[in-house]
C-alpha cells in the first residue's frame, strides 16, 4: 500500500518522465521545428497586422482567459508539490525558492503561484470565477488577497469595479495590524547598498517600517523640491531628485562645520591611474579609487576639484610616479574666493547650500588655482548641473551672473 504523499509524488514523478520523454524526441527534429517556429510567427506576424483593433483587444481578452485557466492549473500543481514536500527534498528554503529556481520562473511568479494555491482552497468561489474564465489571474489574485485581509464576500465582488491597484489599496485598509505584525517588519527592516559588477554605479534596496518610511519619504521630498529644475528649465524625474536628496543629505551627515570657507572640502582619496589604458582612452578607462571602484573623467575632475587626492600611476599593475595629496586649493585662497563672491555665482541662484569653489577650467585641462579661474558655486550647480550633467561655465559670462553652456562635445547630459 502506498500513503497519499508517495502516490502523488509517483505520479508527478511519471508525468514529468513522460514530458521529458517527448522533449527528447522533439529535440531530435530540432532544426525542423525552428523553422516552423519561424514560420508560424511570422504568418502570425502578418495575421495579426491584418486585424482590427477591436478583434485584437477580443483575441488577447480570449488569450489572457487561456493564461489565467493555465496559471490556475499550475497553482494545483503546485499546491500538490507542497504536500509532498518537494521545497524541502532538494535543499529549498521555501516553495517559493523551489518554484522559482525548478521551473525557471521570477521570484514575482512564483510567489503569486504559491500564494494561489494556499489561498484557492479555501475561497472556492473566487477559484472557480477563474476556472469559468470571468476574471483574470491576476484579477483573482487581487481578490484573494482582498479576503484574505479581512473583506467579506460582498466588499470582494464589488472590488471589481477598480482598477488592481486600487483593490490592493482596500485590502491594505482592511488589513489589520497587530503588534506581532509591526515587530516583524521592524526585525524586517533593512538598507542594502552594494556596487555592480563593474562597479560604475551602486545600487540600493530596502524596507522601513510604516512610520520610518513615511518620514523618509517626507525628508527625500523636502530636499528634492530645493533640486527640482537643472539649468535649461530641464525637469529631473521624482526618482531622480531622491537620488540627489539621498546624497546632499549624506554630505551633511559627514560635513558638521559651519565655516563657510572650510565646509564641503570633499574627502581625501587615492586613485590608482593604468597610465596606458588611460591616456589612450583621455581617462575613460583605467582610473580606480583605492578601494575599487572604477571611476572616469567627470568623477576625476569633480576629486580634483574638490577633495584631496593622490594620484597613484601604474604600469603593468606597478606604481611607477606617486604625486603628494595635497588640498587641491589652498585654505587661504578658498576663503577669499568665499568672501569675494558672497555665494553661487550662477544667474539667478540665490542658494547657500555647500558652497564650494569650482575651476572654470578643470585642473586635468591645466587650469590653476588662480581666484581669476574659480567660482563659488552651490551644491547643486557644481556636483548635479557642472560635474554630473556635464555642463560648463561660460568664461565669457560676468563673475556675478555666470551662464551655464554645453560641453564642446555637443553631447547632451542625461535627462
Amino acid at each position: 500500500m502506498l500513503d497519499g504523499r508517495t502516490g502523488i509524488a509517483l505520479v508527478l514523478g511519471s508525468r514529468l518522465s513522460a514530458l521529458g520523454s517527448r522533449l527528447l524526441s522533439e529535440s531530435s527534429r530540432c532544426d525542423a521545428a525552428f523553422c516552423v517556429t519561424v514560420a508560424r510567427y511570422v504568418v502570425s506576424m502578418l495575421f495579426w497586422s491584418s486585424r482590427s483593433l477591436e478583434e485584437m483587444a477580443t483575441d488577447f481578452e480570449s488569450l489572457e482567459a487561456q493564461i489565467a485557466d493555465l496559471r490556475k492549473q499550475q497553482s494545483v500543481i503546485v499546491n500538490e508539490l507542497g504536500k509532498v514536500d518537494a521545497a524541502a527534498s532538494v535543499g529549498c528554503r521555501s516553495m517559493v525558492e523551489y518554484v522559482s529556481s525548478r521551473f525557471d520562473v521570477s521570484r514575482a511568479t512564483a510567489s503569486e503561484l504559491v500564494f494561489g494555491a494556499r489561498w484557492f482552497k479555501r475561497y472556492r468561489w473566487i477559484e472557480s470565477r477563474v476556472v469559468e474564465g470571468d476574471v483574470t489571474f491576476d484579477r483573482s489574485l487581487a481578490m484573494l488577497r482582498l479576503a484574505v485581509a479581512g473583506a467579506d464576500r460582498q466588499v470582494v465582488e464589488s472590488s471589481e469595479s477598480l482598477d488592481l491597484a486600487g483593490v490592493d489599496r482596500l485590502a491594505g485598509r482592511q488589513r489589520r495590524v497587530t503588534r506581532g505584525d509591526e515587530y516583524a517588519v521592524f526585525a524586517d527592516r533593512f538598507v542594502s547598498i552594494q556596487p555592480t559588477l563593474d562597479e560604475a554605479s551602486w545600487h540600493l534596496t530596502g524596507r522601513l517600517p510604516a512610520v520610518d518610511g513615511k518620514i523618509v519619504e517626507q525628508a527625500l521630498h523636502a530636499r528634492g523640491d530645493e533640486l527640482r529644475r537643472l539649468p535649461g528649465s530641464e525637469t529631473c524625474t521624482r526618482a531622480q531628485r531622491h537620488a540627489d536628496s539621498l546624497v546632499a543629505m549624506a554630505h551633511d551627515s559627514l560635513d558638521r562645520t559651519n565655516d563657510t570657507a572650510e565646509a564641503s572640502c570633499g574627502s581625501s582619496v587615492s586613485v590608482f591611474v593604468d597610465l596606458d589604458e588611460a591616456n589612450g582612452t583621455g581617462g575613460e578607462r583605467g582610473a580606480a579609487l583605492e578601494y575599487g571602484p572604477r571611476v572616469g573623467p567627470a568623477a576625476l575632475e569633480e576629486l580634483l576639484c574638490t577633495g584631496s587626492v593622490q594620484i597613484i600611476g601604474l604600469d603593468g599593475g606597478r606604481p611607477v610616479a606617486t604625486s603628494t595629496a595635497s588640498r587641491a586649493i589652498p585654505t587661504a585662497i578658498r576663503r577669499f574666493v568665499a568672501h569675494r563672491d558672497g555665494g553661487c555665482v550662477i544667474a539667478g541662484c540665490t542658494s547657500r547650500y555647500r558652497l564650494q569653489p569650482h575651476h572654470i577650467q578643470h585642473r586635468a585641462d591645466g587650469g590653476s588655482h588662480d581666484p581669476d579661474n574659480l567660482a563659488t558655486l552651490c551644491w547643486f550647480h557644481h556636483h548635479i548641473a557642472i560635474h554630473q550633467n556635464g555642463l560648463r561655465i561660460d568664461p565669457d559670462s560676468p563673475p556675478h551672473r555666470r551662464r551655464l553652456l554645453r560641453q564642446a562635445t555637443g553631447t547632451d547630459p542625461p535627462g
